[in-house]
């Protein structure tokens, strides 16, 4: 007998009694069958990565409740699944896999939805797509996925080369052709490594889990869960988007409405601190610093000066680390020695200036790192070395699992470097209200592996494993999440905000959902217009801001970076030296983002890159990107219809804002049509009033 589950926009899979997918249906149209789908299990085996192919695992589907409840097993793999499929909004698919052999097992888990999609193209970023040919796999490029892996005692501040564990760019993928399409997706509710693929075999998603009896919370076992769902082939990846995130609004809700630039907030009654004068010409909206050494306060003087300039202040402190002092010839095995003595109390604290305790006991520092420390592959202590002229020490990654022995990083973090929110309630506390996490990601350790066996047992989420051996191992980053997730809740409670400091993509795909604010602490030229949309198609509408320290010096050079930017709706931070630029720049930009990011621009141009923010006349904005080398003069052609305004197509105007000049658009056949002239790596703005 074959069971139905469907969702909306058509959607509907066709089940046998044992599991097998058999046919896939969108809309009125039955596609081509690619064979048998469901799950399959592809195991890698310890010591050198081979793999074993388990094949497809079958068993019996019955109906359960609203949803429909697999239960299979892969034949003498001693592995089983159980999943629970439900329609509804989307086809939701929750499911755990189980080993029985009592052993380590790495283990790639993918569900195939076996839809004939030769001639389809498939996309997994706003740049990236590929016609899907006989015997093609997609993605094929080594630059399609995020890597996970750091190993080794080397300082990597950008993703520039991959290591060891690939994952997806974005957390959902797309196979279009003509008006239909079908996205898959994870939902983000908990943190694991998957990967979204395509081929003639149909679409599928991977995950790479570990099982083992050692984990207290679930052993033997890993869960998993992804959607799928129907998009509008004309958008692809961009209406894949816009649904994923209607499906899960959490990912991008913030408290955050304000769009602009940061600074350090400064304390105008210490001695020598020069206040500047007409900050309004850079766009402040955002202020941090470190208020350790005054309670978690500001000074009166700060407070002032925050109300004067009308800035959010955030307490700054960093949660995934901290500094050990020792020299650069120092062994793993060394240090660690010492570490445990100062924990012992046999040896005194050696910590660099910065050690970010906020008042903690060097032993009970100590007693954390020995707690929370990485072990490589090798069981060493996992460190970088910070070389002068900033320091002379180790930066010490630490696992922010809370279920560790305490003290350990996450005790650390809560009891004293962010302990300060106990105190908000207090009548006349100067604040700051609002909290900032230093270095999430690569300089914290994010993408690091961690082999440290009673970490693995502590963990509520099923571990990974490196493809090269089969050892299963943990994320770092994985246990930033716990971090992230409980201290974000209790912030947000108050009513406070959460900024981060980010640099790579991979903290934003995990953590995205706890942070209001993201500072990105790089140069704009590492990021690319497919980079700079892919974090817009993860956070949405969200605050985002440049260090405006890495931008050039040179104004054209400056204006280059800063228009790159502005297409997202994103701030270029400040140069003291670009004032007049800023002054004029940061209005428009303001104006622009605050509208509110959109994923799908309902509207085109010819060689130029378009975004839209906001949808009501007034508050209604296109920003127009010239990648080439040469000017652009295009026809740019804005569906009223999709946008829900053809009824006022004549009431309708469009007004060049940035650069300012005269542009005439008409109305014709619901659309609004005009051409527009931008220069070379320059942006437009256009925006649409009654």
């Amino acid at each position: 007998m074959t069971r139905k589950v469907g969702c909306e926009g058509g959607l509907e899979l066709s089940i046998g009694d044992d599991g097998i997918v058999e046919a896939v249906r969108l809309g009125r149209r039955k596609l081509p069958s690619a064979g048998p789908g469901g799950f399959s299990i592809v195991e890698v085996l310890q010591p050198r990565g081979r793999r074993r192919d388990w094949g497809q695992v079958v068993g019996r589907c019955r109906r359960h409740g609203r949803s429909l409840r697999f239960n299979g097993n892969a034949m003498h793999s001693a592995l089983s699944i159980q999943a629970d499929i439900k329609g509804g909004r989307f086809i939701d698919v929750r499911g755990c896999v189980s080993d029985a052999s009592g052993v380590d097992r790495g283990l790639y888990v993918t569900f195939t939805l076996p839809a004939g999609l030769v001639g389809w193209t498939w996309q997994n970023t706003a740049v990236r797509s590929a016609r899907i040919a006989r015997g093609a796999r997609l993605p094929n490029r080594r630059d399609d996925y995020l890597y996970l892996g750091v190993k080794g005692d080397r300082f990597a501040n950008e993703d520039h080369r991959p290591y060891c564990i690939p994952m997806s760019r974005l957390p959902f993928a797309c196979v279009t052709r003509g008006a239909g399409g079908l996205a898959i997706a994870d939902p983000l509710d908990e943190p694991r490594v998957f990967r979204f693929g395509a081929g003639d075999n149909g679409l599928s998603v991977t995950f790479a889990v570990g099982l083992t009896p050692i984990r207290s919370r679930g052993p033997s076992r890993a869960d998993f869960r992804f959607v799928i769902y129907p998009v509008d082939g004309a958008w692809g990846i961009r209406s894949a988007a816009e649904r994923f995130h209607r499906f899960f609004p959490a990912i991008t809700r913030t408290a955050a409405t304000r769009h602009g630039n940061s600074t350090v907030m400064p304390n105008p009654e210490r001695a020598g601190v020069v206040v500047p004068e007409n900050v309004e010409d850079f766009g402040w909206v955002y202020a941090e610093n470190d208020y350790q050494a005054y309670d978690g306060q500001m000074s009166r003087g700060s407070a002032d000066l925050a109300r004067k300039w009308g800035v959010d202040v955030f307490h700054w402190r960093g949660p995934w680390y901290w500094f050990h002092e020792g020299e650069a010839t120092d062994t793993p095995d060394e240090q660690l020695a010492r570490l445990r003595a100062q924990a012992a109390g046999r040896l005194p604290g050696c910590y660099a200036a910065n050690n970010q305790m906020c008042g903690a006991s060097h032993r009970e520092v100590a007693r954390a790192g020995v707690n929370s420390c990485l072990e490589d592959e090798r069981g060493k202590l996992q460190r970088t070395f910070y070389a002068p002229p900033h320091y002379h020490c180790w930066l010490m990654p630490g696992n922010m699992d809370p279920n560790l022995p305490a003290p350990n990083r996450y005790t650390l973090a809560m009891d004293w470097q962010f302990r300060y929110i106990r105190r908000w309630d207090e009548r006349g506390f100067r604040g700051p209200r609002n909290f900032a996490w230093d270095a999430l990601d690569d300089w914290g350790g994010f993408r690091r592996l961690n082999f440290r066996r009673d970490h693995i047992a502590a963990m509520d989420f099923a571990p990974t494993f490196d493809p090269t051996t089969g050892r299963l191992c943990q994320v770092k980053g994985f246990g930033d999440w716990q971090f992230a997730r409980d201290l974000s809740r209790r912030v947000h409670a108050k009513g406070g905000l959460v900024m981060a400091n980010v640099n790579l993509d991979h903290s934003m795909l995990y953590c995205g959902r706890f942070i209001d604010v993201y500072f990105r602490e790089r140069h704009p030229w590492n990021y690319d217009l497919e980079r700079l949309s892919s974090h817009r198609l993860m956070l949405g509408g969200k605050p985002i801001f440049f260090g405006g320290g890495w931008l050039p010096a040179g104004r054209a050079p400056w204006l280059a970076q800063a228009d790159k930017l502005l297409a997202f709706g994103m701030a270029p931070g400040t140069r003291r030296d670009r004032r007049a630029e800023l002054h004029e720049l940061m209005p428009v930009m303001r104006r622009v983002a605050e509208a509110g990011y959109r994923f799908v621009p309902h509207a085109s141009a010819n060689g130029l890159w378009i975004e839209r923010f906001g949808d009501r006349p007034g508050r209604l904005f296109f920003t127009l990107h010239n990648p080439a080398r040469r000017a652009a003069r295009a026809r740019v052609s804005i569906d009223l219809a999709a946008l829900g305004l053809s009824g006022r197509a004549a009431k309708l105007t469009v007004r060049q804002l940035r650069p300012q000049a005269d542009v005439a658009f008409a109305p014709a056949r619901g659309r609004l049509a005009g051409t527009v002239h931008v220069k070379p790596g320059r942006t437009v703005v256009l925006a649409v009033e009654s």
